[in-house]
């Protein structure tokens, strides 16, 4: 009976330590999986740290280089705002010029027509005394020296309408440099107002690139 026991409790105490070492067996590949874990889980983590740095790297890179495209839009946006208010100053001054322009022009042609109503009327006094001189001669007789008074007075006349012709000449020559003037007035204004509308574009499309940009900035 003792001897059974004995046998019993060395099958038990064998089981025992069989049941002990398939757990510690257990325990250690729990432990060999979880350290296999912890492994992976580390490379990961040390994996994701660099690609965040990375990422933050690159962040600052690109953000350092949008303020830098900002700034540089912010100064082309200036310019612009400069060239178009010069613009703005040239279109006033050449608007002025053009006024005056005008006025001289509208002075000139004032003069051209009373200068042409003296001429019409010479020429009238120049018809008159001939019909005057012609009956003159049919008196010459009676009336000598009406009829030189009268070629006086015709010389005269023919004089004035010589003058008038000379100073009619003078002012259409005048009036034709002003009409250049003004023609190339005009030429000069249409230009200044496409500069001025493609400077009013190009600062809407710089402050339209520097929003977005800035909008980009932020979100980062």
């Amino acid at each position: 009976a003792e001897e059974n026991k004995v046998l019993r409790a060395q099958l038990e105490l064998s089981q025992l330590k069989q049941e002990i070492d398939r757990k510690i067996a257990e325990k250690e590949e729990e432990f060999e999986n979880t350290r296999k874990n912890h492994a992976r889980a580390m490379d990961s983590i040390q994996a994701s740290m660099e690609s965040e740095q990375k990422a933050k790297t690159e962040a600052l890179r690109i953000k350092k280089k949008l303020e830098g495209d900002i700034n540089e839009l912010e100064i082309a946006v200036d310019q612009a705002n400069k060239a178009n208010s010069e613009a703005n100053k040239a279109i006033k001054r050449y608007q002025g010029q053009l006024r005056d322009a005008e006025v001289a022009c509208s002075e000139e042609a004032k003069v051209r027509a009373e200068l042409q109503g003296r001429a019409n009327l010479s020429d009238r006094r120049a018809n008159a005394l001939q019909g005057e001189c012609e009956e003159a001669r049919a008196l010459l007789d009676s009336a000598e020296r009406g009829k030189r008074q009268v070629e006086a007075e015709l010389g005269e006349s023919r004089q004035a309408v010589s003058e008038m012709s000379t100073i009619n000449t003078r002012a259409a020559a005048s009036k034709r440099q002003v009409e250049g003037e003004v023609h190339t007035l005009h030429a000069e204004i249409d230009q200044m107002l496409l500069n001025a509308k493609n400077s009013e574009e190009k600062a809407k499309k710089a402050m339209v690139d520097a929003a977005r940009l800035a909008d980009e900035l932020r979100a980062e």
